[in-house]
């Protein structure tokens, strides 16, 4: 298919087909099952690169390492370490994956002078003094420019190579530029104020002609560059006020869940969309000019981490955030709602504008509002009620400053292992009127981490008294209707199975313990008893959230008190039916659906049963953790009836 030009024409404009010559397996010797052969092709990857300082073994293991989410850390392997691949497609091969292939300059037909300038640099080379190699590489970069094709593969490995030599130019002359903002937020129309500074480290010959930043050109900045001596400069410049706001490209659009869509086909194939914010420096280096972009970004000192990055963020003059994401109503008892309004400037006056889908109406307390510090927040507050016949819906907030609309709400993403990331989106919520019963008001809930179902709980009318580890050991557990623990509260809680006895006697007496999804793996291995007759933790999955779900206890109380549970109530479920599901039941158990992925076995694991005297225990795998906080109805209907099986009297 990518070889197809008649698969995706409307692509061809930025890219070009392309046919692999073999495609193979690497097959594995894993567990008790192993693919591997004699006469499959054979490569050694434990090997050691002595310019690293490590074999690849041990980079592996650290990339492996970095996957914090999965607990994939894992010990560094040193030595041979054989891989097996066998050969499905194309080209036979007798000892290499690239055998025939050449991947010399040869292959672009235009090559012969520029290898023979590569080794004579790479046999010239002195780590000690690596200016001695600039003249040498500046002769190899003039090389690869004169290349002059209409070949689109070799004009891809022209650009890609002439920024190789570049970087290198820049590394053995020392060469070192940013630039950085004096605060991490700005607004289009306002003043940035941007320092640049440059140094080379080394005794290089680098002349710096000017700077451009934004719409501007400094070419007071010209001067020779002295050896290890820092160069800075101040530039105040007006964005323009049609700069765009920064935000990931791909979440410009409206787009249904599990597909983006992207305006600019270009763009597609980036990891991020390439920033206005810029700063261009004009430089010689031994009479070369080169054109040095670098990207405006925001830097700090942190009393810890010391000297920290981040993105320079383009901002409306305020953001508008809804207190929730989504508003489920079991009834039509009116709720209150909260807009906090954050500025990104200083003296921003405006006024708030909500609208509903019908069925719906707000009653805003105060809309005008004054902010007049950059940062600070303001948060206004109505009364949210739906009508009798309201269904779902959508709210709708937009922030009318200085005769300019705004809809913008801002998400930010800190933490330690990944780089500092925001997002700006529509500032709306969903808006849920369900048909929902329920028995019983009070709910103990067992925190997991990231857990938001306590407050989708509250939504829907049910008293949370959320159980620490203090209350679990001393709390008159029969005053709840339910107790329900979090997804992965057995993996991340310590003390939780110390509290296996109470659970039970809890349930025994006549409560409801509805346990959600445990992982079973190295990250989070399961160790303890969770219900009152033994089964095990898989890590069977359906992960169609369309997949059909077919019911094994139609007269189950489960599926009909307190309300009416049927197929249609899994529709419109989100990203997936549910993970983690039970497997080698006690004949105890009793399972009510089964489900499976296109193609897969059917499994009943997705949500088992058990009397256990007066009390009832459940384990559930599906989704509920994804679904209830999207505002998913049948989600919601079944977890109440969850909450409300009848003890046995």
């Amino acid at each position: 298919a990518a070889a197809d030009a008649k698969r995706f024409p409307e692509q061809l404009k930025y890219v070009q087909p392309w046919k692999v010559r073999r495609v193979f397996w690497n097959t594995f010797n894993f567990g008790t099952t192993n693919t591997t052969s004699p006469n499959q092709l054979k490569i050694d990857v434990g090997s050691y690169n002595s310019l690293l300082g490590k074999g690849y073994g041990e980079i592996a293991s650290e990339s492996r390492s970095m996957h914090k989410s999965q607990g994939f850390g894992s010990a560094k392997t040193r030595g041979t370490a054989i891989e097996y691949f066998k050969i499905l497609k194309g080209d036979s091969v007798k000892n290499d994956l690239f055998e025939g292939i050449d991947q010399s300059w040869k292959r672009l037909g235009i090559g012969k002078k520029i290898q023979e300038k590569i080794l004579l640099c790479l046999n010239n080379y002195n780590a000690l003094n690596p200016e001695n190699s600039i003249v040498e590489l500046i002769e190899l970069y003039k090389l690869v420019q004169q290349i002059n094709s209409m070949d689109s593969d070799i004009l891809y490995w022209k650009e890609l190579k002439l920024k190789e030599v570049e970087n290198l130019i820049f590394a053995c002359s020392g060469l070192w530029l940013e630039a950085f903002s004096a605060e991490f937020i700005s607004v289009p129309g306002k003043e940035l104020v941007i320092t640049s500074q440059i140094i080379t480290r080394n005794k290089s010959d680098v002349k710096l002609n000017k700077i451009s930043f934004l719409k501007k050109t400094d070419t007071t900045t010209a001067l020779l560059l002295k050896q290890n001596e820092l160069y800075s400069f101040i530039h105040k410049e007006t964005l323009s006020p049609l700069t765009l706001f920064s935000n990931p490209f791909w979440l410009n659009e409206f787009h249904e869940p599990g597909l983006y869509k992207v305006r600019d086909q270009w763009l597609v194939n980036k990891p991020e969309q390439e920033r206005s914010s810029k700063v261009v420096f004009d430089l010689d280096i031994s009479g070369q000019n080169f054109k040095v972009e670098r990207t405006i970004v925001y830097k700090y000192v942190d009393p810890v981490k010391g000297e920290v990055y981040r993105p320079l963020e383009l901002l409306p003059p305020a953001t508008v955030n809804i207190s929730e994401s989504c508003f489920v109503f079991g009834d039509t008892t009116a709720k209150n709602i909260q807009f906090t309004i954050k500025a990104n400037k200083a003296n921003v006056t405006g006024k708030l504008e909500v609208k509903l889908s019908d069925g719906w109406k707000v009653d805003i307390l105060k809309p005008d509002f004054i902010i007049l510090n950059k940062g600070d927040e303001v948060i206004i507050e109505g009364i949210l009620t739906p009508s009798i016949a309201a269904t779902a819906g959508v709210i709708k907030a937009t922030l009318l400053i200085e005769d300019v609309r705004y809809t913008k709400s801002i998400k930010r993403i800190e933490y330690d292992h990944i780089p500092y990331q925001f997002i700006l989106n529509e500032a709306q919520s969903s808006l849920v009127r369900l048909d929902l019963k329920k028995a019983g008001t009070s709910i103990g809930y067992i925190p997991g981490p990231g857990d938001e179902i306590p407050g989708c709980l509250q939504q829907v009318g049910y008293t949370i008294t959320v159980l620490t580890d203090d209350l679990l050991a001393k709390e008159n557990l029969s005053k709840f209707d339910a107790i329900v623990t979090g997804v992965r509260a057995y993996n991340t809680n310590t003390r939780l199975p110390a509290n296996y006895n109470r659970l039970m006697t809890y349930v025994e007496g006549g409560g409801n313990l509805i346990v959600q999804y445990n992982t079973n793996s190295r990250v989070g291995p399961m160790n303890a008893d969770i219900g009152p007759y033994p089964f095990t933790i898989s890590r069977e999955r359906v992960t169609d959230e369309k997949a059909e779900v077919r019911i094994l206890k139609p007269t189950h109380s489960i599926l009909n008190y307190p309300n009416k549970i049927t197929t249609k109530d899994f529709d419109n479920w989100i990203q997936e039916r549910g993970i983690y599901f039970a497997t080698g039941l006690n004949k105890n158990y009793e399972t009510i659906f089964a489900m499976n992925d296109p193609n897969e076995k059917s499994n009943e694991g997705s949500l088992i049963v058990v009397k256990y005297g007066k009390g009832n225990f459940v384990y559930t795998g599906l989704a509920f953790f994804r679904e209830l906080p999207l505002g998913v109805p049948g989600a919601y209907r079944l977890f109440v009836n969850l909450l409300s099986i009848p003890a046995t009297k």
